[in-house]
């Protein structure tokens, strides 16, 4: 009876210890079907978005300045450029006989508006742009640098930041200077750094364009003067935006309403000096649709040329460019960027 008993317990232990692995290994498959299927849910969650999103934070400090807004995402920046007919119409959106323009959808890689997209046309401030990118592709932007003699304007026959010769600052903040508020001096301390010149910088600026595809762009100076060896076409001018939108410092300067300059003069005193953005559509002067928020861009409005070029992001993270060339006035290129920008939600 002693045997029979014994050998009973090993065989109930023996179906027990196979039960429990049972119980295990079905738990266990439990488990692995129920993340898998978690898994495949964020999958279908995230199908069809882009990939390495950059964040556009309006809340960083520049110099002592503080622009406050919500942090802002940009879905994605893919390789794949925007493409389209030269004159492409759209329902809301006005043409006008000779302007420029083109609506260009970051997110989608379409023109759903253009008109007269690879027509030559001036520069303007847009010169601007690559003259910020250049410098900061070629400069670190903690280095020092000395103000020349040479980079002092006047502000009687250019755009100055204040800057004296002898003055030493950061290539950051001249960036800032140049993105903010078009200062001719910081855009001449930039070229001499970069370059030893402002000739051999502006043909750094032709090899850049060259670079992005700018196929009917010549820059001719480094500030945007008229002059009939420089232009640039609405597509070419897209490419340029396009290209610093890899640069998120970049787009935050660009944003800032205002931003403080501080230099050291020669004496070692302390000189600083407040800049106002020239970009109304920054400022807030020139108001936008509801959910539409401005990332900057450039603004000229003069009697020999109306042009602005807007990077815009809508409530959902899309990014946009806008850009309005060769306009007969004022109003009618702000009526245009009105147009677009209320197509930036629809």
């Amino acid at each position: 009876m002693k045997c029979t008993d014994k050998k009973q317990t090993e065989k109930q232990k023996k179906k027990r210890l196979q039960k429990i692995r049972k119980t295990v290994f079905l738990f266990l498959f439990f488990i692995i079907f129920l993340l898998a299927g978690v898994l495949g849910l964020l999958m279908l969650r995230n199908a069809g978005k882009l990939k390495e999103a950059f964040v556009y934070d309006r809340s960083q400090s520049f110099f002592g300045t503080e622009a406050r807004e919500s942090a802002l995402i940009e879905k994605g920046i893919a390789r794949d450029l925007c493409v389209g007919a030269s004159n492409t119409p759209m329902d809301g959106i006005e043409s006008q006989e000779g302007e420029a323009a083109g609506f260009f959808d970051i997110e989608q890689k379409e023109i759903p508006y253009a008109q007269n997209l690879h027509e030559k046309i001036s520069f303007g401030a847009i010169n601007r742009l690559m003259t910020a990118l250049v410098a900061y592709e070629q400069l670190d932007p903690e280095e020092s640098l000395t103000i020349d003699a040479e980079d002092v304007v006047s502000s009687s026959w250019g755009v100055s930041s204040g800057l004296s010769s002898g003055n030493v600052i950061t290539v950051g903040q001249l960036i800032h200077a140049v993105l903010v508020s078009s200062a001719d001096d910081a855009s001449y301390a930039l070229a001499r750094a970069a370059s030893g010149d402002r000739e051999s910088f502006v043909e750094q600026m032709n090899q850049k364009a060259h670079e992005l595809g700018m196929t009917n762009t010549q820059f001719a100076n480094i500030t945007g003067a008229e002059d009939e060896d420089q232009y640039t076409t609405v597509y070419d001018s897209y490419l340029l935006a396009n290209q610093l939108l890899k640069y998120p410092d970049l787009i935050n300067t660009m944003g800032l309403s205002i931003c403080t300059m501080n230099a050291t003069k020669s004496n070692g005193d302390l000189k600083q000096q407040i800049l106002n953005s020239d970009n109304p559509y920054v400022t807030g002067s020139l108001s936008v649709p509801r959910n539409v928020t401005v990332l900057g861009g450039t603004f000229t409005a003069s009697r020999s040329a109306n042009n602005t070029l807007l990077l815009v992001q809508n409530n959902y993270g899309d990014v946009f460019v806008l850009i309005v060339c060769r306009a007969d006035s004022e109003k009618n290129m702000n009526t245009r960027i009105w147009e677009m920008l209320e197509k930036v939600n629809s």
